[in-house]
């Protein structure tokens, strides 16, 4: 199939053109405000660049995929909606009737390529259908629209880690928005895409709902349910992993906000007890929609087929082995070690057999080599403390580890490995930044205004840039291009 023509040359600049007009507009209008703007322009060039460079790979090096599956499936829904309102319209909406699978037309439109069988990936097909309509059928500009879409999400989180520590915009744009796997993966038309963005939101919502409280709950819970929806629909275990974290950094995270030492104390087991509550409660209502990650014994069986199917004859030079296990709990956990080192750190510059993976490998390596210097300059016991001490950090690590955990259990296969890992990285990348920080004499900001909608104001700031430990100042770039800047308008409030 002809996957470019010469369509592709007049739409895709036009829509390039099109977003980074929208962004650079976007930047002005918020940059005087908040200096973390100084990074949107070119954290979506850097986007459309991965989206781009996915696109070329998965044409010229694969000669074919996901992606390509993804965006052809797109376009038969397309067809489909066109030729039957009624029916295209329905499996747009999320209908997954199997007799639905009966309204295409071979030649009319196109037989879809996932659904029903696998509900999962038909999932990326329906949300991409939109963007491939948009774009006129063309891969590239779909693609590029689709990084768009997903700089979103991204965005958001970038947002909630510099609303924390704004002293680290620099170190955070290049956790969230810069490393070379999440703008590759994380930027076309992929299951990962989708999944990324919507991590991003989620965690922007949650932490606008029960933290900040600012932006509105209305909005912020309309955020949270579309990214959770999406999450679940294409990546169950995502959520699964999420949950977690998530109840422990909104927990500690209200009890740090208490001023007065003993009302925290007093204070501290009615949070605990509202967050298990609300957990078991929360799992409670989605377990029905988490399909096998919903049981926690059908979850154990599931991660020891994953692996091992994944080890078969069809995966042989790329795969990976941590070793068989048992689908018990003390089972995976004998694996927990090497699971986590896998889903943080491989592929090394080992186990490299093909360019693609030698990208992955040299990432990971600076990856690991960042995390040892953190562990020898402050050291586990340090560490320990200083991520138990902030509510951010502390989710961030938790989901990390137990994502990787997960990752690196159920997945026997470098080209997969590259891919499931990418929410997991900015979380971990970001926790040893804010480590380091606080290492070099750091405090955290605390903020009282909606620092989503560009409005930023401080109850406390501590500048340690003249301390020869302390950090490279992070808002040099910033400053500079904001002007009075986001660190100069503490005290102040605006709308953005």
């Amino acid at each position: 199939m002809q996957y470019i023509t010469p369509w592709d040359f007049i739409v895709t600049p036009v829509i390039i053109g099109i977003i980074l007009l929208v962004t650079r507009k976007t930047q002005e209008k918020h940059i005087s405000e908040n200096a973390a703007y100084a990074y949107y322009v070119k954290g979506m060039i850097a986007k459309i660049i991965g989206a781009i460079g996915l696109g070329i790979i998965y044409v010229f090096y694969y000669g074919g995929g996901d992606t390509l599956n993804y965006w052809v499936d797109a376009g038969r829904l397309v067809n489909l909606i066109f030729h039957d309102f009624s029916c295209g319209f329905k499996l747009l909406m999320g209908d997954d009737t199997s007799s639905l699978y009966f309204c295409f037309d071979r030649k009319i439109t196109g037989m879809p390529l996932f659904f029903p069988r696998d509900l999962q990936a038909y999932t990326v097909s329906r949300l991409t259908a939109i963007p491939h309509l948009l774009t006129i059928n063309s891969f590239f500009a779909c693609s590029v629209l689709m990084a768009a879409i997903s700089y979103t999400g991204v965005w958001r989180l970038y947002l909630v880690f510099c609303r924390e520590y704004p002293q680290l915009m620099k170190e955070f744009a290049i956790a969230i928005l810069f490393i070379p796997s999440l703008l590759f993966w994380g930027s076309g038309i992929l299951k990962d895409t989708w999944t990324l963005a919507a991590v991003g939101w989620l965690t922007y919502g949650v932490y606008n709902i029960l933290l900040s409280k600012q932006g509105g709950v209305i909005k912020n819970v309309v955020y949270v349910v579309i990214a959770a929806s999406i999450i679940i629909s294409i990546k169950p275990y995502i959520f699964v992993a999420l949950m977690p974290g998530v109840l422990i950094w909104v927990v500690f995270g209200r009890i740090s906000q208490i001023g007065n030492p003993v009302m925290r104390i007093l204070a501290a087991p009615i949070f605990i007890m509202v967050g298990l509550v609300g957990g078991s409660f929360l799992f409670a209502q989605t377990s029905g929609s988490l399909g096998a990650y919903g049981d926690l014994d059908a979850t154990l069986e599931k991660a020891v087929v994953t692996q091992e199917d994944l080890k078969r004859a069809a995966y042989e030079g790329n795969s990976f082995d941590i070793g068989s296990f048992e689908p018990t709990i003390p089972g995976i956990l004998s694996k927990a070690p090497v699971a986590i080192f896998a889903g943080l750190f491989r592929p090394t510059l080992l186990d490299v057999n093909n360019v693609v993976m030698l990208i992955s490998a040299i990432e990971n390596t600076f990856l690991m080599l960042f995390f040892l210097f953190n562990m020898v300059r402050i050291g586990p016991f340090g560490y320990v403390r200083y991520v138990l001490s902030e509510p951010l950090s502390l989710f961030s690590v938790i989901f990390s580890v137990f994502f990787a955990f997960a990752v690196g259990l159920t997945t026997s296969n470098f080209g997969s490995l590259v891919r499931y890992r990418i929410p997991a990285i900015p979380f971990f990348l970001g926790s040893l930044y804010i480590t380091r920080y606080q290492k070099s004499g750091g405090s955290r900001t605390l903020y009282l205004d909606d620092f989503g909608e560009g409005n930023v104001a401080s109850s406390q700031i501590t500048d340690h840039s003249s301390t020869s430990d302390a950090l490279p100042d992070a808002n040099s770039v910033a400053r500079s291009e904001a002007k009075d800047g986001y660190i100069g308008s503490f005290s102040q409030r605006g709308t953005a």
